[in-house]
């Protein structure tokens, strides 16, 4: 490669991750943005379980629960009358919340994760002009008013939003439209009936309300405007108008004080046709745009990044072949592909201003909320705890004959408690860092055949830990720093597993092999089709 050294184009929360990410896993990297300072407005607020999932193995984790909000229920009303309450329970995650958080403080906790990891942002510093070579990509800077510098960097990430510029001098298509609604977005403390620690949705036939928690007792209050003239231009964004909306379509006695940052916007729903163009990587906004219906964008993105740097480092630091950055682009747009139907049916659905179409969405959700388990399915679904990538060459089931119940290769790896040398470990402690985790579970009535061929499995590069169901089986066990002793309720119950069974886990915390029976020759030609 021309340059050990990666550009990341952007330092929102998507590019602030990616340049955390890749510096934690020894990669070098350059980020800038053309902005002299971070997000002044909270933008994106919801952070769903999977980000803090995610933000648990950064080792930032404690700071967003800090200084969040822990958001437990939705509730939905058309008119006065509540449709649905949607509870945050029954996920498979230590995490069954949103944490509400402005973007201005999520960033904030970022540069300081990152400035600590010995990186700092180039600001006032913007991309003019690139050009993708076979191995390297030759850029063009500008930092302030100085004149253009040319630089080389390995690869390019475009983190850098919506109006992308390394998509736009890659000339990726960006193809998609934007909804005819119109939007205003701002924050402010309430003086109202409703419960401020809960999202509301409020449906009416003027447009949509929706509030959200966020720290010091404020609200984020986003509402569909309407024009004066089917067709035509809403009215000017102002508080004043606000406050109206809020009168009339939620209740005529709330008031609001403080408010801040209110801004008009429009909706859109595009994807880009790759997330790859030779040496460079689109992801974040740059990649994705949709409705902000369940608060998806900012995390969909930041899981981007953690898809994607682990890959990339493992081919920087020539340890990784080449091969598996393909993976990037097959595995994170199917995800943005249904996270932009899902929140286009959920936007048109609640914005219909239709009459016989909203009677029916009311007697549907009605319905729905009258039942817990349907009322907390898009919850469930907006986690993105749930979603798997498809089979592909680093995404292998071979179970041949006793598969997995509850678990299987291209899903995320669930967490769990066990005992590690007479104390109780988390699974998720086990996964934390740049590593592949290699669980080897013995199965609940393993034989002692079954319990030796544990042990022929390993590879210097992945951590290899032995779950065992009884105390008898540890001595089978090669080393015992590596022993777990897996009792009631079991982390073999809780993946589902029942005989001698390999899973293993990637740096993203999802499973990328699972193999039973076990066999050595098979599972060390999987690893070729990853480290070289």
């Amino acid at each position: 490669m021309a340059k050990d050294e990666i550009l990341i184009v952007g330092a929102g929360p998507v590019g602030l991750t990616m340049a955390s990410e890749l510096t934690r896993h020894g990669v070098k990297v350059r980020i800038i943005d053309k902005n002299t300072i971070y997000a002044k407005d909270s933008r994106a607020v919801g952070i769903h379980a999977r980000t803090l999932e995610v933000f648990e193995d950064m080792g930032i984790l404690p700071e967003f629960l800090e200084k969040g909000i822990k958001v437990t229920g939705i509730n939905i009303y058309s008119g006065k009358n509540r449709l649905i309450h949607a509870d945050y329970k029954g996920f498979d995650t230590p995490y069954c919340f949103i944490i509400d958080l402005p973007q201005t403080e999520t960033e904030r906790i970022l540069i300081h994760h990152l400035e600590k990891l010995g990186v700092k942002i180039d600001r006032n510093t913007e991309l003019n002009n690139l050009e993708l070579k076979e191995n390297s990509i030759d850029v063009m800077i500008k930092s302030g008013e100085r004149s253009l510098v040319p630089d080389e960097f390995a690869y390019v990430i475009g983190c850098d939003g919506a109006r992308s510029t390394c998509r736009s001098l890659s000339q990726i298509p960006f193809p998609g439209s934007e909804y005819p609604s119109h939007w205003a977005v701002f924050d402010a403390k309430l003086d109202w009936p409703y419960d401020s620690q809960e999202m509301q949705l409020f449906l009416h036939e003027e447009g949509l309300v929706a509030l959200f928690p966020l720290p010091h007792e404020r609200m984020r209050v986003t509402c569909e405007l309407k024009s004066e003239k089917e067709g035509g231009d809403p009215p000017p964004v102002t508080f004043e108008l606000a406050l109206s909306i809020l009168q009339k379509r939620i209740a005529p006695q709330i008031t609001m004080s403080e408010p801040q940052d209110i801004s008009p916007f429009m909706i859109h729903n595009r994807q880009v046709t790759t997330y790859r163009k030779g040496n460079l990587f689109l992801a974040g906004d740059a990649a994705h745009l949709h409705s902000p219906a369940g608060g998806q964008g900012m995390n969909t993105g930041i899981q981007d990044a953690y898809n994607l740097a682990w890959k990339l480092a493992l081919v920087m630091k020539g340890e990784g072949e080449p091969t598996i950055l393909d993976t990037y682009n097959e595995e994170r747009q199917p995800i943005a592909k249904s996270v932009l139907k899902i929140t286009d049916k959920v936007t048109k659905m609640m914005t219909t201003k239709t009459a016989a179409l909203s009677f029916m969405r009311d007697t549907v959700m009605s319905l729905a909320g009258s039942f817990e388990k349907l009322a907390n399915q898009l919850p469930k679904r907006f986690s993105q705890l749930y979603y798997h990538y498809a089979p592909n060459q680093i995404l292998v089931n071979e179970s041949k004959d006793h598969p997995p119940e509850h678990v299987r290769a291209g899903g995320r790896a669930p967490d769990h408690t066990v005992m590690q040398a007479g104390k109780e470990v988390r699974l998720f402690d086990l996964f934390k860092g740049t590593h592949h985790t290699l669980l080897l579970f013995a199965g609940k009535k393993p034989s002692k055949a079954e319990l030796n061929a544990l042990t022929s499995l390993h590879h210097p590069k992945i951590e290899t830990y032995y779950l065992y169901r009884n105390d008898s089986d540890l001595n089978f066990c090669p080393d015992k720093k590596w022993c777990l002793l897996d009792r009631e309720p079991s982390a073999h119950t809780h993946y589902g597993i029942s005989k001698t069974t390999a899973v293993l886990v990637r740096p993203d915390g999802y499973i990328g092999y699972i193999q039973s029976p076990l066999n050595n020759e098979e599972f060390n030609h999987y690893l070729k089709r990853i480290f070289t």
